[in-house]
C-alpha cells in the first residue's frame, strides 16, 4: 500500500488520462507485457506486485484502478482544483494514505468495472468541493454493494421522479431501498408492499430519496435537474 498510493496520486492528478483510456479495454497480459505501462505510474506498480504473486485479484485491481481513473477524468473539474488537492495531498501523507488508500481498497473488492467508474465519478466531486468526504464514503459504500441492473432502476427513478412496482423484481427494488436510494410510499420497516387486488396506484408506488438524488447527480450518466 505504501507504494501503490503515492502512484495513484501521481496518475490520478497528472495528464494519463488519453492513455488511461486508450489501454483500459485491452487485456490484463496486454497491458502488463506493454512499455505503455511506464507511463501509467500506479499500474506500473500494480505490475510490478502482480509479477511476484500475479494473482487474480492484483490483476482485477489493474482493471478497476484504470476505470476509477476513467470516471474521474469524465467528470468537470477545473485544473485549479486537481493541482490545489494534489498539493494537499502532497504536503499530508496522512491525508493521502486516509483517502487513496481507502479508494485502492473499496477498488480491489469491486467486481463490476461500472462500480469503479462510478466512484471515480464521486471522488471527482469530493476533489472540486460539491460533497464532503464523510458524503464520498457513504455514497462509495452503496455504489460498492450496487448491482450492474440496479443502475438503470436508479436512473428511470432519477428521470421520472420515482417508479412502478408493477412487473418489476422486487427483491431489486428492496435492495435499492435498504441502500437508502429508494423509498417506499407504503412501507413497514423499509419492505416493499403491493396488493394484488387493488387497482395499479396511479402515482409511482416508489420515490427517489435524496440521497439517491446525491447519487445520481454525481453519476455523469445520471446528469439530471432536480
Amino acid at each position: 500500500m505504501n507504494e501503490l498510493v503515492p502512484a495513484l496520486k501521481d496518475t490520478l492528478f497528472a495528464p494519463t488520462y488519453e492513455l488511461v483510456a486508450e489501454y483500459a479495454e485491452i487485456g490484463i497480459d496486454s497491458l502488463m507485457e506493454s512499455d505503455a505501462l511506464k507511463g501509467i505510474p500506479v499500474v506500473g506498480t500494480l505490475a510490478a506486485i502482480c509479477k511476484v504473486g500475479y494473482n487474480i485479484h492484483e490483476r482485477n485491481l489493474i482493471k478497476q484502478t484504470l476505470d476509477f481513473i476513467i470516471g474521474f477524468n469524465a467528470g468537470t473539474i477545473s485544473q485549479e482544483k486537481i493541482d490545489e488537492h494534489r498539493y494537499e495531498l502532497e504536503n499530508n501523507p496522512h491525508k493521502a494514505e486516509k483517502e487513496l488508500g481507502r479508494v485502492l481498497i473499496i477498488l480491489g473488492n469491486h467486481i463490476e468495472n461500472i462500480q469503479s467508474q462510478v466512484l471515480g465519478s464521486f471522488y471527482c466531486a469530493y476533489v472540486k468541493g460539491a460533497i464532503s468526504w464523510d458524503k464520498f464514503c457513504e455514497l462509495s459504500e452503496a455504489n460498492r454493494r450496487m448491482f450492474v441492473n440496479d443502475y438503470n432502476i436508479l436512473r428511470e427513478a432519477a428521470r421520472n421522479g420515482g417508479i412502478n412496482i408493477n412487473d418489476r423484481e422486487l427483491y431489486q427494488v428492496d435492495r435499492l431501498i435498504s441502500l437508502g436510494l429508494l423509498q417506499n410510499k407504503n412501507r413497514l420497516g423499509g419492505t416493499v408492499i403491493i396488493d394484488l387486488d387493488e387497482e395499479p396506484a396511479k402515482t409511482h408506488d416508489i420515490i427517489i430519496t435524496s440521497f439517491g438524488r446525491t447519487f445520481c447527480q454525481h453519476f455523469p450518466t445520471m446528469a439530471f435537474t432536480f
